[in-house]
């Protein structure tokens, strides 16, 4: 029983109260350490919260800003389609008001007018995405509403198959000095763009092109129109190379002594590599005195496509004969004979020249051999034979039921060259026999009277551009 005692005496006794104290320090040190990394813990919360809240708004930001800037993006590619759209139309628009001039039928008369009808319509809609400020533009898209109704109305009311009135006539005229000053509004935003300048951002070309139309809102205004041109230089292509019928192919080395034999001044020719397409070239690249080229010939039987020639140096000037002659002479050493000169034209110190061989008297438009000529050597740089290997064959021409004479009485404007027979590619598909006509009233135009039926067949206008004579 004392000894129970004394046990308990022990356990209460002053020698115990150090061990005590130290458990006791223990505890609060933990808890210390366990209030610590708790606040450490929220500290670490609160700077990831931070971080995170940052991050998100970062994210927004950049978001935004990417949103916008491909809302700029979005709205330049808007602009710079709606006006090369609205630049093609209003060249189309001047064009067909232009042909109208020399149409003389109700049929070929509709036809134009539906197509005006259309152009403007096209013309309109590009031009809205323009709007928005200015009544210059508001003045000149309600301009292509009328013009549009107008020429619509016109043709709707000709199925009777009158043509149109004299008075009606005018009034079309006047309207093409309207349509040729929007035109004329557009070319300041056209050298802009060549430059490189842009519609949106600061100092972009929207304010510029607005004010462009301001002319449209001037009282005084009266509302009531490459390097290859001319006749039928867009003409038909079938995408079988009729030329190519029953030739063999060549090789790379047979192509470079034919090469050599169809441009004897060149020297070091080198096969460069082979074209797939339409038409399977060889392609080479070869030297002259002072410069370098470059031509392809067909792997099928070794025809010249196409060449390029770039002089370093300039001669001594020389006329537009010796520039024609030396087409020909080109032509002919390269395999194309019986050609006849039918366009010349001069742009930027180059001469155009446009060759079309000549079968039993009749001009034959869809082979054309566009040949350039640099105008102050007289010298050759380049052809371009893809129409005529698209599409020349033999062909059976049928005799014209018209004679030159009656379908010269089909021609409403003064002629200035007598009729020209000729064959002319139609509607991508086709070719008519055809006389031609050149024309001169305000302006040259190309009258075709089909030598079959005496009806219009097409009608070409001649508009002199910063790339030359032109036909459209």
């Amino acid at each position: 029983m004392n000894g129970k005692k004394d046990t308990r005496a022990a356990v209460n006794s002053p020698e115990c109260e150090p061990a005590e104290n130290g458990r006791s320090a223990q505890a609060k040190a933990k808890t210390k350490r366990r209030v610590r990394t708790a606040l450490m813990s929220a500290v670490i919360a609160l700077s990831a919260s931070a971080i995170a809240a940052l991050s998100v708004a970062l994210y927004y930001s950049e978001t935004r800003n990417a949103t916008q800037e491909s809302y700029i993006r979005s709205m330049e590619a808007v602009y710079s389609r709606s006006y090369y759209d609205l630049l093609d139309s209003a060249n189309d628009l001047d064009l067909r008001l232009a042909k109208l001039r020399a149409a003389s039928t109700a049929e070929a008369q509709r036809d134009l007018l539906y197509g005006v009808w259309q152009t403007a319509t096209s013309a309109s809609a590009s031009l809205a995405a323009f709007e928005g400020g200015t009544e210059g533009i508001m003045k000149a898209n309600k301009f292509l509403g009328q013009v549009g109704d107008y020429a619509r109305c016109l043709a709707e009311e000709m199925g009777d198959g009158e043509p149109l009135t004299a008075e009606e006539a005018e009034t079309l005229g006047k309207m093409r000095d309207v349509a040729a000053a929007f035109k004329k509004a557009l070319s300041d935003t056209r050298d802009a763009m060549m430059s490189g300048k842009v519609f949106t951002g600061e100092n972009g070309l929207i304010d510029g092109f607005a004010s462009s139309f301001d002319e449209f809102a001037e009282p005084s205004f009266e509302y009531p129109q490459m390097i290859y041109d001319g006749p039928f230089s867009d003409a038909l292509e079938d995408r079988d190379c009729k030329a190519l019928d029953g030739l063999d192919d060549i090789d790379k080395a047979l192509g470079a002594e034919l090469l050599a034999d169809y441009i004897p001044e060149a020297r070091d020719i080198a096969f460069y590599d082979r074209t797939e397409g339409d038409i399977v070239t060889l392609n080479y690249t070869f030297a002259v005195d002072g410069g370098s080229g470059f031509a392809q010939l067909s792997e099928r039987g070794g025809l010249l496509v196409a060449c390029n020639v770039d002089y370093a140096v300039a001669a001594t000037e020389v006329g537009y004969p010796q520039h024609c002659a030396a087409a020909l002479r080109f032509a002919a050493n390269a395999g194309y004979d019986d050609m006849r000169v039918v366009w010349c034209s001069l742009s930027q110190g180059t001469v155009y020249v446009n060759l079309a061989p000549v079968e039993d008297g009749v001009v034959l438009y869809p082979d054309l051999v566009k040949v350039k000529v640099d105008e102050k050597r007289g010298a050759v740089t380049g052809l371009d034979a893809a129409h005529y290997v698209f599409n020349h064959t033999e062909r059976a021409l049928p005799a014209p039921t018209l004679t030159a004479g009656e379908a010269a009485a089909k021609v409403v404007l003064p002629t200035v060259s007598g009729a020209e027979l000729c064959l002319i590619p139609l509607e991508e598909t086709r070719e008519v026999l055809a006389y031609e006509f050149e024309c001169e009233s305000g302006g040259t135009y190309y009258v075709y009277i089909d030598a079959m039926t005496g009806e219009e067949a097409d009608i070409l206008y001649v508009i002199d551009s910063e790339q030359g004579r032109v036909t459209a």
